[in-house]
């Protein structure tokens, strides 16, 4: 039993890790689309707040 919950954990980490690294890769490769990302919640928290 414990040695499939250190498994589960693992696998979960390994996971996010990888997650992490290709999003951080993605943001290096593309980063007009995060400015965008950002520009749009900019301006549509800054009408919420009007």
């Amino acid at each position: 039993m414990k040695e499939m919950i250190k498994r589960i954990f693992l696998v979960a980490f390994i996971l996010l890790v990888l997650t992490a690294i290709s999003g951080f890769f993605y943001m290096q490769k593309h980063p007009l689309d995060g400015k965008k990302a950002t520009g749009k919640n900019l301006n549509f928290s800054s009408q919420l707040s009007k």
